[in-house]
């Protein structure tokens, strides 16, 4: 946890980048910093500094912004953040520009550096990448792989982990890994702080997502976004038009990429979603079996039964029994 009086943290400004890739991760140290400061009555504070790459980098989405301090200006800082950018306009940038030069001096001297989507290309440039893991945005991956052949590359993840370089695949996987980093830099009780200001939905972790030798994750990034509308409305019935709508795919390509990608259809997805809330109900509260099957929209406590046996291997009887078990059991050995 940080013991400390200032956190610096370095935002690269990039021509053609996306200014919500660095807006949201922001808002959500921000916020850390502020719960943090409250609870411990700590004096931390968040010292964040535009660093300008070039003159006159010009975001997409027709804002104007003012030009960060120079690249040979800015000295130690403790976290880098590189913004997405549209499509690849990185395919040009010599290894040995000033950019790639700083990124390495700054990591050598122990920052941490986070890329959002195609900011990874900026690293795998700086060669901070070579024999790392990685990952970029899913539009990108093939491309990337053919520049960037000495790199991991993990198409099937969305949050990749290589010592203190991280990659998020897209916007959305970046603010998982902010929750995670607040969590390392502070506290747990401080990154569900954040995530409950910021992502109301029920998250998968950092660790469940984040690349690790044979974990099954994917990097489709418009099945991603119609797993995270389930995971805001699962205790609704499934609406196949809508959730096609939230992934702008239609009905047979949605269930033909989700099926591809998480070895489930919609529907078991979701029915299996269900079955992990009512899995944290039987494990912590004393809530019936009934009520349980009620609150994650199932029609009956026998048909949250069948699912959960066939999800689980058990009843949801036995699992609160074995769990419960383990969880109030006394040693009485001192």
């Amino acid at each position: 946890m940080l013991n400390r009086s200032d956190f610096h943290v370095s935002v690269l400004q990039l021509d053609q980048m996306l200014l919500s890739s660095l807006a949201m991760p922001l808002e959500m140290l921000h916020a850390a910093v502020s719960y943090h400061r409250t609870k411990s009555r700590s004096r931390l504070s968040l010292n964040v500094e535009s660093v300008s790459a070039a003159v006159g980098c010009q975001p997409i989405g027709g804002l104007n912004i003012v030009s960060g301090t120079q690249l040979a200006d800015v000295g130690k800082t403790d976290l880098v953040i590189v913004p997405a950018m549209w499509r690849n306009p990185l395919r040009k940038l010599d290894p040995s520009e000033p950019v790639c030069e700083w990124l390495r001096q700054r990591y050598s001297e122990g920052a941490a550096v986070m890329s959002i989507g195609t900011g990874a290309w900026l690293l795998a440039k700086a060669g901070l990448l070579n024999g790392q893991a990685a990952t970029t945005h899913w539009h990108a991956l093939d491309a990337f792989a053919h520049d960037f052949p000495d790199v991991r590359l993990q198409r099937d993840h969305l949050l990749t982990q290589a010592g203190r370089i991280y990659c998020a695949a897209s916007i959305n996987s970046g603010a998982d890994l902010m929750i995670h980093l607040i969590g390392t830099l502070f506290t747990n009780e401080t990154a569900a702080y954040v995530e409950r200001q910021f992502s109301p939905e029920a998250r998968m972790s950092f660790d469940k997502r984040v690349f690790t030798e044979g974990a099954p994750q994917h990097a489709d990034e418009a099945i991603a976004l119609a797993q995270s509308w389930l995971h805001q409305h699962w205790q609704e019935p499934l609406s196949m038009d809508r959730v096609s709508e939230i992934a702008g795919l239609s009905p047979r390509q949605l269930s033909r990429r989700f099926k591809k990608v998480t070895g489930e259809s919609p529907g078991q997805y979701l029915l299996h979603l269900k079955c992990r809330f009512g899995k944290e109900w039987l494990k912590n509260s004393d809530l019936s079996i009934a009520e349980i099957a009620q609150m994650c929209g199932f029609s009956d406590a026998s048909h949250f039964g069948r699912i959960f046996r066939r999800w689980q291997g058990v009843a949801p009887s036995d699992y609160r029994r074995a769990v419960r078990a383990k969880l109030f059991s006394v040693n009485s050995q001192f």
